[in-house]
């Protein structure tokens, strides 16, 4: 079987081959475009009609749960939470061309069923007295944040689409270190496994950038943005403030591999630098006044790696990693190895298994929390399909030496459920 016939069977994990047809679209499965995409065989003709004309939407729900009886403090700890989401995107311009320009927007809205959402489950936050002490983050996306936008840019390409280029509000995760299992919505759940593999500082994910990818050729591409890293997907016109007055940037560049855009997500190797100015809340050492000032705050840069390849037409083994210094990402060193099972028991199922080894950051959290070096981390989710609009997700984590815990270990148990239209 065709590595572009398998897209059809890894379902909502992954964009269709399709897609991709018209030019190289350097988002990860998780962008507007290729989430909608992933659910063409859902729409309805009225969403055919609107597609012919360039408009293209989709709505979500998504709730989690997570439970582990390994708390910091000896007990147990369950968080849960729930997403609604609605986004699409309205070319406007290109069409016959194929050099397309439009509107990509997409709305959220957030929130906890209970006292802490999942984000705070991990520990890392600091916000629960109720959480397992591991230095790390357990589906950061859920959290209690309420409403928030998260794009709302003009996506134009160029050059038959083998170039793109992105103005407005964006989430910086749709075009850093992406591969095919990097989505907390249909991938794995922990960040290690994710963007940046915990060795990498993130702003928030819906702020002002400018990001643009290129394919130099037929395999090789090169992708870069500039972000304003002090900028919140919850109060998106302050960004005119934060990223054009007293500015502090997230920056990236990535270079890489693909053995054709069509399987730019699955078969590539890339090498990502990064680098966040100082002066951000995000920052492990910055403090946050009540009125929104930023209190100190050091800089951080590093650089990641990520290969991923089909050696089946169903199994994709990866290695990701990364090296950071400063005081931003949570992990000095970080390597994660797994792989993907895409069409277990049914065409739009899919299974993750990876492992991962940290040295947490011992500029601060090592230093000022006393967290210990070193951490073991596994997870094994299936995703599974269940008719046309729904999927539900078990997941397991093991985690060994938790750094922020007297525990030897820690298991994690979630269950994640989505229903889409």
């Amino acid at each position: 079987m065709k590595l572009t016939k398998l897209s059809l069977t890894i379902g909502l994990a992954l964009c269709s081959a399709g897609a991709m047809a018209d030019g190289a679209n350097f988002g990860s499965p998780d962008t507007v475009e290729n989430t909608i995409a992933s659910q063409t065989a859902a729409k309805k003709t009225w969403r055919e009609n609107l597609a012919d004309n360039g408009i293209t939407m989709g709505a979500d729900y998504f709730a989690l749960g997570l439970h582990s009886s390994d708390g910091v403090n000896g007990g147990d700890v369950s968080n849960a939470s729930g997403i609604a989401r609605f986004y699409g995107s309205w070319n406007l311009v290109g069409q016959e061309s194929g050099n397309t320009g439009g509107i990509v927007w997409k709305v959220e809205h957030r929130h906890a069923y209970t006292d802490y959402a999942p984000k705070d489950f991990s520990g890392t936050t600091f916000k629960s007295p109720d959480n397992i002490g591991y230095v790390g983050m357990i589906s950061p996306a859920y959290s209690d944040q309420g409403f928030r936008v998260t794009n709302l840019h003009w996506k134009q390409k160029f050059n038959g689409g083998k170039t793109s280029l992105i103005v407005g509000w964006q989430d910086v995760t749709d075009y850093v270190d992406t591969y095919a299992l990097a989505s907390p919505w249909t991938g794995f759940s922990n960040l290690a496994f994710s963007t940046g593999a915990g060795a990498m500082g993130l702003p928030d994910d819906g702020i002002l950038a400018i990001s643009a990818g290129h394919m130099l050729n037929d395999n090789f591409y090169v992708v870069g943005g500039i972000a304003d890293a002090k900028g919140k997907s919850d109060d998106i016109f302050e960004g005119f403030d934060t990223a054009f007055g007293d500015s502090t940037y997230f920056t990236t560049l990535e270079l890489g591999w693909t053995a054709s855009q069509e399987q730019i997500y699955t078969d590539n190797f890339h090498v990502t630098l990064w680098h966040f100015d100082e002066g951000s809340r995000h920052s492990l050492s910055s403090t946050v006044l009540p009125d929104g000032t930023v209190v100190g705050g050091e800089s951080g840069k590093g650089i990641n790696f990520s290969w991923s390849q089909f050696l089946s037409p169903q199994l994709m083994p990866f290695v990701r990693g990364g090296f950071s210094e400063g005081d931003v990402a949570l992990y000095d060193k970080s390597v994660s190895v797994g792989f993907g099972y895409f069409g277990l028991g049914a065409p739009k199922n899919n299974l993750g298994f990876a492992v991962n080894w940290s040295e947490t950051n011992s500029d601060t959290l090592q230093t000022f929390v006393g967290a210990s070096d070193d951490q073991f981390t596994a997870e094994l989710y299936y995703n599974i399909a269940i008719g046309e609009h729904f999927q539900i997700t078990p997941d397991i984590q093991f985690i060994k030496d938790p750094a922020l815990s007297d525990e030897s270990s820690a298991i994690v148990f979630g269950l994640r459920g989505r229903v889409f239209f």
